[in-house]
Formats: C-alpha cells, sequence, structure tokens
C-alpha cells in the first residue's frame, strides 16, 4: 500500500486544467487525443508522458525494438499500464500473464485531492515470444508493500522489513543485476538524480521512498520513457480503473482475445469509469504502438 507523499466530452473540459494540477499535486502527497511522440531528444522529465531521452539505440541487437517495463508486483500505476501495453505488444508476439489486484493505495481523483485506498486489476507478465524484431521484458524489482508494518515482499515471497531508503536501495540492487545498464542508468537519472518538487527526487516523494514503475522503448531512432501512468491519454485512469467494477480475470478474459469489453450504458452504475478505462486501455495501446513505429 504504497502512499506517496504527495477527459473526449465538451463538459470535461473545463475541467482538464484544474484536474491536471491536482493530480501532479495529489502524486506528490501520494505516489482526448494520442498525442504524437517526439522525434527529437528531450531534456524534460518523463513523468507521466512519453518522452525522448535518447537519440542513442540501445536496442540488444541491429534493427531490433526492445519494450522494457520496470515495475514492481503491487504499483496501481504498473497496473493500470499493463493492459495497454498487453494489447499493444500482442501485436508482436505471444503474451503469458496473470490477472492480479494491485495493492490498495489511494488515488488522485477526477474531483480533487485523492481517494480511499483502492485496488487497481492489472496483469502480471510472466513470459513474451516474439514475432518479429520486437521485443518486450519485464522486471519486477519487488513485490508487495506492506506500509501498516513497515515491511515488503520480495518476489519469491520473503518479507523483509523496511525503513528510511531501504527499499530504493534494494531495488538498485536488483536492478544492476537483472538490467541493461543503460536501463538501470535512465532511472537513476530521472528518478534519483532529477529533482522532483519539493523533494531531492522522484523516489524519495514516495512513502515509502521507492523506484516508480518505468516503460522504455528503445529501437533505430532513440528511446522513450515514462514513468507512471500516461497523464496525456486520462489524467485519473487508475481511479477509473479501480472504480470500473472490473475483476482482473474478466478485463483479461476479453483483453487476452484482443477484445476491448462492451459497455453497458442502461441502469449500470459502474458505465463511466467502465468507459473511461476501455478508453484508455485502446488509446494508451495506440500510443505505446506509436512510440514503437517512431522507435523502429
Amino acid at each position: 500500500m504504497a502512499k506517496s507523499k504527495k477527459s473526449k466530452k465538451e463538459s470535461k473540459l473545463i475541467y482538464v486544467p484544474f484536474i491536471i494540477f491536482v493530480v501532479i499535486l495529489a502524486i506528490l502527497i501520494i505516489l482526448p487525443s494520442i498525442k504524437p511522440p517526439t522525434t527529437q531528444a528531450s531534456e524534460s522529465v518523463p513523468f507521466l508522458h512519453f518522452v525522448k531521452v535518447s537519440n542513442q539505440d540501445y536496442a540488444s541487437s541491429p534493427n531490433v525494438v526492445d519494450v522494457y517495463l520496470v515495475s514492481w508486483e503491487g504499483c496501481p500505476y504498473g497496473a493500470a499500464q499493463s493492459w495497454p501495453l498487453y494489447l499493444a505488444l500482442s501485436h508482436y508476439g505471444k503474451i503469458n500473464a496473470t490477472p492480479i489486484w494491485s495493492d490498495p493505495e489511494p488515488l488522485p481523483s477526477p474531483t480533487g485531492g485523492v481517494s480511499a485506498p483502492m485496488q487497481v486489476p492489472g496483469l502480471l507478465f510472466q513470459s513474451f515470444i516474439p514475432n518479429g524484431s520486437v521485443h518486450f521484458h519485464f522486471f519486477y524489482m519487488i513485490g508487495r508493500m506492506f506500509t501498516n508494518n513497515n515491511s515488503i515482499s520480495l518476489t519469491n515471497g520473503t518479507i523483509v522489513p523496511y525503513s528510511g531508503d531501504s527499499i530504493v536501495t534494494l531495488e538498485l540492487q536488483e536492478l544492476q543485476k537483472d538490467v541493461p545498464n543503460w536501463v538501470y542508468n535512465l532511472i537513476v537519472k530521472y528518478e534519483l538524480n532529477t529533482p522532483f518538487g519539493q523533494y531531492p527526487n522522484l523516489a524519495d516523494a514516495g512513502n515509502p521512498p521507492h523506484i516508480a514503475t518505468v516503460i522504455l522503448i528503445t529501437g533505430p531512432n532513440g528511446t522513450w520513457m515514462i514513468i507512471g501512468y500516461d497523464q496525456t491519454v486520462n489524467s485519473v485512469a487508475p481511479y477509473y480503473f479501480a472504480t470500473s467494477g472490473y475483476t482482473p480475470q474478466e478485463l483479461y478474459g476479453n483483453i487476452s482475445k484482443g477484445v476491448i469489453p462492451k459497455v453497458n450504458v442502461t441502469s449500470n452504475p459502474y458505465a463511466f469509469a467502465q468507459l473511461e478505462t476501455t478508453s484508455y486501455i485502446q488509446e494508451e495501446a495506440q500510443q505505446i504502438l506509436n512510440v514503437i513505429k517512431e522507435a523502429m
């Protein structure tokens, strides 16, 4: 339950500037068109949107696009991103995943501030068999966070206590062992070596401090990165996932077949949240596909 210290429809447009401000503030407290990816490397922080962070190709082989997901098993933002990531990558290979719930965590809400702790339906990736030149790699640094007793689980289920920045230290040790140097270096650059609001870095803004979910896409035309979910598609996407009434198994039963669930808007108390959820999955999947194509 990691808590941070810290949309389309015309009637919603008047709220966009306020919501964007609230989301940034909420994430500091708690840690809809598709925009085209930038074609030149940018110095902006890739927080809540895709940014081209390098013109360099870090892929493992020539003419290959490598997609990396670095997260932790209970992350609600990682859970929200797992669905469009699955849908996009299903074009490029066979994916095996397990439907799960995230840890319960307060989430930025559309009315301002943050919600009560809620769980987000998600996927835990197990394997990927490519059918071409796009390869997918995933790495979960830790398992779950239990802030009620200051402990975390490792991916093997072992429970260990934490204090101070010990989770970040552990995560960095795991990253050094299991991901390429360029992945490690970009995470360190943007999550540990870049000031974030009133905090010395993004990782330190978490309560407890921890490394946030990252997607990296690299290929012949450069490298793109996003930390967290994609605010350019929906400012409060995890909240809508959590309030959609969808179970992880229900969503997986559709998405694993390449099908977006149909929303019954008649006498359905979850209709609005379900429309926002399914729209996010479709639009963010297209965003990811756009970045992959740009990287090729």
